[in-house]
C-alpha cells in the first residue's frame, strides 16, 4: 500500500518522466536510486527509501514493468499522454473502482463523503477509532486503516481529485475530477438522464460515490429512499453546473434528488429548487452556453 509510505504524487511523476526520458539507455532500479535519492541530499541516511518505495508504487499501480535484465519499462511505452493522466487513470482504475492495491482509500473516502466530513492534520486518531469501529467493526483484518494511512490518504485525495485543502490545510471531499472526467462514460450515448438514472449510473461508474459498491460498504446506514446528495457530490454536481459541464434540471415541483447541502443559487434558468430532476450532458465539451 503504498500511500503508508513517503511516495508523493510529485516524486511519482518525477519517476515516469524517468523512464519515458530513458527508454533508449540503461535504467534500473539501481540508477533510478542514483537520480531520484543522490548521494548528498539534505536529510538522506541509510534508512531512506523514498526511491524504493517510489518504484514500488508505479509498479502496484501498472505503470512500470522490470525486464529480465533488470531494465525498468513503461507498461505502455506509447501512450504520449502527460504524466499525470496516466496517473490518473491508474488511480480510477486500481485505487478508486477497487481495492487490491489501496484497501482503505476508496473506503474511507466513501465513508468521510457519506459523513460529510472533513480530515483535517492531526486528527488521524480520531478517525481511525471512527472508521474502525463503523466500517470494520472490529473484525480481525491486516494492515488495517490507521494515523499513518490517514496522512498518505489525505495527500493523494487531492491528487486523484477527490476534493480540496482550505488555508488550514483540512481536506474537503468534492469530487469534482473524478466526476468530471467520467462524465461521459456515464452518460454514454444519452444526452439527458433522469436524476435517478443518474445517479445509479454514477454508483456503477464510480463505486465510492454516492450509492456505490464502496459507498454503501462504508456506509451500511444510508438510505437511498430519502433521495439526499452528500454534501460533497452536491457541490460537485452544482461546481460542474456553474463551469458548464453539466446542467441540472431543479424544476421547482421536483421530487427528485436533494443538492441541498451545497446551498445552490438559484437562477430563472434551470436551478429553481433543491431537488434535481435530470442531468444534461450533450458532450465531452461540455454544455454549450
Amino acid at each position: 500500500m503504498f500511500t503508508d509510505d513517503s511516495v508523493t504524487p510529485p516524486r511519482l511523476e518525477a519517476l515516469v518522466d524517468l523512464v519515458r526520458s530513458m527508454a533508449a539507455r540503461k535504467f534500473t532500479a539501481a540508477t533510478a536510486k542514483d537520480l531520484l535519492q543522490p548521494e548528498g541530499l539534505p536529510g538522506l541516511s541509510k534508512s531512506s527509501n523514498q526511491a524504493a518505495v517510489t518504484l514500488s508504487a508505479a509498479r502496484q499501480l501498472g505503470l512500470i514493468d522490470e525486464a529480465a535484465d533488470g531494465q525498468i519499462v513503461l507498461v505502455r511505452p506509447r501512450d504520449k499522454r502527460p504524466t499525470r493522466d496516466i496517473i490518473i487513470d491508474a488511480l480510477d482504475e486500481r485505487v478508486l473502482a477497487a481495492r487490491d492495491v489501496e484497501p482503505w482509500f476508496a473506503l474511507f473516502y466513501a465513508y468521510l463523503l457519506g459523513r460529510d466530513g472533513s480530515a483535517a492534520p492531526g486528527r488521524g486518531g480520531e478517525w481511525e477509532v471512527a472508521f474502525n469501529q463503523d466500517v470494520v467493526r472490529g473484525a480481525a483484518v491486516s494492515n488495517r486503516f490507521n494515523a499513518t494511512k490517514y496522512t498518505g490518504l489525505r495527500r493523494w485525495m487531492r491528487y486523484a481529485g477527490l476534493g480540496w485543502h482550505d488555508g488550514s490545510d483540512i481536506f474537503h471531499p468534492n469530487p469534482y475530477e473524478r466526476l468530471r472526467r467520467k462524465l461521459p462514460e456515464i452518460f454514454g450515448r444519452a444526452g439527458r438522464l433522469e436524476a435517478s438514472d443518474f445517479m445509479a449510473r454514477l454508483a456503477a461508474v464510480c463505486p465510492e460515490l454516492d450509492g456505490g459498491a464502496l459507498f454503501l460498504e462504508a456506509n451500511p446506514d444510508h438510505d437511498e429512499r430519502v433521495r439526499r446528495c452528500t454534501a460533497g457530490l452536491s457541490h460537485a454536481l452544482v461546481d460542474l453546473h456553474l463551469d458548464g459541464f453539466l446542467r441540472l434540471d431543479c424544476p421547482p415541483d421536483s421530487a427528485g434528488w436533494s443538492i441541498a447541502a451545497a446551498e445552490p443559487p438559484m437562477d430563472d434558468v434551470s436551478l429553481r429548487a433543491e431537488r434535481v430532476a435530470a442531468v444534461e450532458f450533450p458532450g465531452p465539451a461540455g454544455v454549450s452556453p
